[in-house]
């Protein structure tokens, strides 16, 4: 509810008001009164109102001094004038300052209900939802969601109607768009900008003649309930430069000749020099643009679960999102020669004894990995640094710790993440940048996937609700 505060140095005038008006049907409540201005100016800064209702001759400081005082310090309340018949042309005054409305005594339940509503209605088309809190609309996919989600653009200045368009930018930093968009973090150096499909398509012709890199445009869409899918699928036009299609991504129609169905297993078990040339075959249909970000992804993690040997924790190689896969290649050409360089390896068929007992190596490894989950952590960067293969970390999580590597880490990092969740109120997204996942929607999933909740769910269980710590 939006909060009143009542100033008035009678009390008998503050109580009257206080059970003239039904508040709460009108979506207030009386947060507190003062009997003084000087007092009021003290108490308001910190009650925070939303509305003010003060009489306007009082003892000492004047309702007008008072409201200039308050707008002096910030107070951006909406302030009603309460006066008698005697000062109507003294409360007129008030109206051209900035004065929301003016009520006369004795009150009439009508006429302030009235102005409570307009007060009400713009509120509510000037308060915006945090990125978090739309984040986690996107999300839910209700129709209550989508009729907010419709609000916060007519908050942008995006009219209900209008086909849209959703911009995606990775690796940069926000842009500052002077046309008129709804932009939203949604992982580290992540950001997704709504715009009307015209002011879309006047900045993707600017950018293609700068050859951006990073940023992707969806298909035009007018419902909001497709925001979803229009992320996923800008995202994976900004990351046409990973694959080595030059034109600017999602101008047009995307060209995929096949389903990421069709390229499910792409790299059968053979011998020689088979798997090897279909990998080299490969490369040619990304370079024309009937592949893209998503079938290398499914392209690198198939062909590990191909090339590994029976037995092997194949997961613990595995990379789980596009930003895993652009951290660790430059693009998918490099991809393919590592790949390469796997199958070699995978087909020595080396041996890696293990000792008994933890070695000093692994709980190096540990303490690192304890240390640092919140960093960009893989088996291959720990492999890298501690001068150790990736199957034998992979061997030794299996057997000190009866788990993969991959768990221990996501463990780590959704423990962290629900601490941060019960104990601040830091963003949603911002916990997922904390704890070391760039990207909110995947961090959502992973964290409704180890918990059962999601983390907005786990948040109103654990938080006791702000609006109680007052009473």
């Amino acid at each position: 509810m939006y909060k009143v505060f009542i100033v008035d140095d009678e009390e008998l005038v503050v109580k009257s008001l206080k059970a003239s008006v039904n508040w709460a049907a009108c979506g207030f409540e009386v947060a507190g009164y003062a009997l003084s201005g000087e007092e009021a100016l003290a108490v308001i800064p910190q009650v925070r109102p939303h509305v003010v209702f003060s009489d306007i001759r009082m003892p000492g400081m004047s309702g007008l001094e008072l409201i200039k005082h308050l707008g002096d310090a910030g107070i951006s309340a909406k302030f009603m004038i309460v006066s008698g018949l005697a000062e109507f042309a003294l409360a007129q005054k008030a109206m051209k300052q900035g004065v929301f409305g003016y009520c006369l005594k004795p009150f009439d339940e009508e006429e302030i209900s009235a102005y409570l509503n307009k007060i009400k209605q713009e509120l509510s088309r000037h308060e915006q939802l945090s990125e978090g809190d739309i984040l986690d609309l996107i999300e839910s996919g209700t129709a209550e969601a989508h009729h907010s989600l419709k609000e916060e653009l007519l908050k942008a200045g995006i009219p209900h109607g209008l086909t849209l368009k959703l911009m995606l930018t990775v690796r940069k930093e926000r842009m500052q768009l002077k046309a008129p968009c709804l932009p939203l973090k949604i992982g580290y150096r992540k950001f997704i900008y709504v715009l009307p499909e015209s002011e879309a398509n006047a900045l993707a012709s600017t950018m293609e003649l700068q050859l951006s890199r990073g940023i992707g445009f969806s298909s035009p869409f007018t419902d909001v309930s497709a925001l979803s899918q229009t992320i996923q699928q800008a995202e994976v036009h900004a990351y046409h430069y990973f694959t080595l299609y030059s034109r600017l991504m999602g101008k047009g129609d995307t060209k995929t000749s096949a389903s990421l169905e069709g390229n499910a297993k792409v790299i059968p078990a053979e011998e020689g020099n088979v798997a090897l040339a279909r990998l080299d075959a490969m490369l040619p249909l990304f370079l024309s643009g009937q592949r893209d970000i998503r079938h290398a992804l499914l392209l690198f993690n198939d062909s590990v679960s191909q090339f590994s040997r029976p037995g092997k924790e194949a997961s613990d190689l595995f990379l789980y999102s596009y930003e895993q896969l652009v951290e660790r290649f430059d693009d998918v050409h490099a991809m393919i020669v590592d790949l390469k360089r796997l199958y070699k390896e995978e087909k020595c068929d080396q041996a890696y004894s293990i000792h008994a007992g933890r070695n000093p190596t692994f709980k190096a490894l540990l303490n690192h990995m304890n240390e640092h989950y919140c960093q960009n952590i893989s088996i291959q960067s720990m492999s890298t640094m501690f001068n150790v293969n990736a199957n034998y970390i992979s061997q030794m999580f299996r057997k000190e710790l009866d788990k993969t590597f991959t768990e221990y880490l996501t463990g780590l990092r959704i423990e962290r993440a629900a601490a941060l969740l019960r104990a601040t109120v830091v963003p949603i997204n911002e916990v997922a940048d904390q704890v070391g996942y760039p990207d909110y929607f995947y961090f959502s999933k992973l964290f409704k996937k180890t918990t059962g909740v999601s983390p907005t769910s786990y948040r109103s269980a654990h938080t006791q609700s702000p609006h109680l710590s007052g009473l």
